[in-house]
Order: C-alpha cells, then sequence, then structure tokens
C-alpha cells in the first residue's frame, strides 16, 4: 500500500463482485472493466486483477511498474507466470474457500442433470409430449461409484457430497496426493487414470490445465468408461479432447457428459456437443455463486493489499521473483 499523495493504481481486467471493488477502492485508485485503459495507465499500474484476461509477455511489457497480477480464481493458464517472473512481477491466486463449495455443488448438479435427463424432462412438459415419461428410466448418484480426476480442494468438497450426501463409493486418481491422506477423506487412492475411469459410473474433472494435463482424457481413457457412464468437468475444457468425447457420446460409448467448460470459450457455433442430446453444457459457470464471487473478489483485495505493502501473499505462485528482486 503506498504512502505517497497520490494512491496506486490496479486494473481491475475483468468484471468481480461490487464488494471486492469497494475494498480495493478505499485504498487504491482503480480501472474497472469497461473504462478506456490508456498506455499511461498501463505504464503506471502496480497491480492488475484479472479473471480470463490473458496476461503474457507482450502486455507485461507495457507494464514496467506492475508488481502483482491476482487471478480471481485458481486456475493460472491465461497467465504466462515465466513471462511475470522475468518482468519482475508476483502471480496470486485464490483458490478454495466459497469458490470450491460452489463448482464442486456445480459439478453434482450436472451429474444429476445429466442422470435425470433435465434437458429431456424439461421438453416433455413444454411440447406436450407429457406421456412419453412412461418410455424413459432415470439414472441415480445413490449408491454409485464416482471417480475423481485430481484431489484438490475442489475434488475434496465434490468426495464429501458424493460420499456422505449420496452413499457413493469414491475414488480418485491423483499422482501428487498420498493413499494415505485420500483415505481421510474416505477416498481410494487409484494408481492409473484408466483403471479409474473403468471402475467409476461418474467421473468428475478438477485438475488445472497446464502443457502435462492438456488432454489428459483423451480416446483411451474415454473408451475404458463402462457403457452407462458420465463424465462431467468443471475445471478448464483442455484437459479432455473433444472430438474424442464427441465420437463417444455420438457413438453410445458412454451415457452422457456435463460439460461446463469449453477448449475455445465461447465454444463456436459447429461444436459437435450442441447437436448431442445426452450432453448438458453451461457457459464455464460452475463457481458463478454471490457468495463465492463476494468471497473470491475480497481474497483478491486482499492479496492487493498485501502485495502493495511490501508483504508476501500466501498463494504467491511464482516466489522465485522475490528472490530476484532480492539480489
Amino acid at each position: 500500500m503506498t504512502t505517497r499523495n497520490t494512491p496506486d493504481l490496479v486494473l481491475v481486467l475483468d468484471p468481480i463482485h461490487e464488494d471486492g471493488i469497494a475494498r480495493l477502492a478505499r485504498s487504491f485508485r482503480l480501472k474497472l472493466p469497461g473504462e478506456a485503459l490508456s498506455a499511461e495507465d498501463l505504464s503506471q499500474a502496480t497491480a492488475a486483477v484479472v479473471r480470463a484476461f490473458e496476461v503474457n509477455g507482450p502486455w507485461l511489457a507495457q507494464t514496467p511498474r506492475l508488481r502483482i497480477v491476482t487471478k480471481h480464481g485458481s486456475g493460472v493458464d491465461n497467465i504466462d507466470v515465466p513471462a511475470a517472473t522475468a518482468h519482475g512481477v508476483m502471480v496470486a491466486n485464490t483458490p478454495g474457500g466459497a469458490n470450491s463449495t460452489a463448482v464442486a455443488e456445480g459439478a453434482v448438479a450436472l451429474m444429476l442433470a445429466v442422470l435425470r435427463r433435465v434437458r429431456e424432462m424439461d421438453a416433455l412438459v413444454r411440447e406436450n409430449r407429457f406421456g412419453e415419461r412412461w418410455t424413459l428410466r432415470l439414472g441415480d448418484l445413490t449408491g454409485g461409484r464416482l471417480g475423481l480426476v485430481g484431489f484438490g480442494q475442489i475434488s475434496r468438497v465434490t468426495a464429501r457430497i458424493g460420499g456422505a450426501g449420496f452413499g457413493m463409493s469414491v475414488s480418485a486418481f491423483d499422482p501428487f496426493v498420498s493413499a494415505e491422506e485420500m483415505a481421510k477423506a474416505g477416498v481410494a487412492k487409484v494408481e492409473d487414470l484408466t483403471d479409474l475411469m473403468a471402475g467409476s459410473d461418474v467421473i468428475s474433472v478438477h485438475v488445472p490445465l497446464s502443457a502435462r494435463t492438456r488432454h489428459l482424457i483423451g480416446e483411451r481413457e474415454l473408451a475404458a468408461m463402462p457403457a452407462n457412464a458420465i463424465i462431467v468437468n468443471t475445471s478448464r475444457g483442455g484437459l479432455i479432447h473433444e472430438p474424442s468425447l464427441a465420437a463417444a457420446l455420438r457413438e453410445g460409448r458412454i451415457a452422457g457428459a456435463g460439460i461446463d467448460v469449453f477448449d475455445v470459450e465461447p465454444p463456436p457455433a459447429d461444436d459437435p456437443l450442441f447437436a448431442l442430446p445426452n450432453v448438458v453444457l453451461s457457459p464455464h459457470v460452475a463457481g458463478v455463486t454471490n457468495g463465492s464471487m463476494r468471497d473470491m473478489a475480497l481474497n483478491v483485495a486482499k492479496v492487493v493489499e498485501q502485495a502493495l505493502s511490501g508483504g508476501r501473499p500466501a498463494t504467491l505462485l511464482n516466489p522465485d521473483v522475490l528472490a530476484s528482486a532480492a539480489t
């Protein structure tokens, strides 16, 4: 936080909850989404807040005074962290809190929407096809097998909902989490992703997107799923190879999918998923509840305050930048 007469300038480059804006405005000058952003603004800014805005090397070159980029959310695939480090800029995110619960609830909502064929049920009523209900059979979560890809905070909340709420047996694949830690949460560790896919009725994806995890789930993994199984993705679109997913759904090799995230957002009008009846789609909003948005926006403000007052944010992702600044 500055002690000069002119407060630091913070660029809020994507919409965030108004309570976070109000907290930031108490200490800083702000440029808000929709306001014209000049070259002078870029040259004077000391912090930036982003959700989907892409932060890359050329953009960072225009912000010589920038000290921190704060991500509203956990995934930082839209931020070139090595480039930020090279420019001496801290990068921090805001994982956990209400957002973890919101995304987990969104994942479970998609599971139920697919299994209960909510799209089709709505159409039966609206199109005066009420009698067709007797020809349909809907799916259950209760007593099923839930497979989690990744076992971070969101996945743990999803496991709790599935296990305690629906009596599901829960397994997870995550090379970075021990079997002992999973067992404490009532979850069985599976060492191989394909084995997890083969032994689950519902797959829920909760992994950050990186070069290593892009297309983590492709034709081989989808082929291992039982024909009655469904897959839900509320993490990042690039984790699933979308052409392979569309083919598996179209050919009936898996029963359905709930997709909140896409490789390209918004997806193009000719996206093959649009034509499939066994898919429920949503526009990357699994975590967009009022409570989670407020919680994350306030956490964003806290991170900016810490960084601009000379502190080290607890969620700093590139600590090497501090070591470089000290030499």
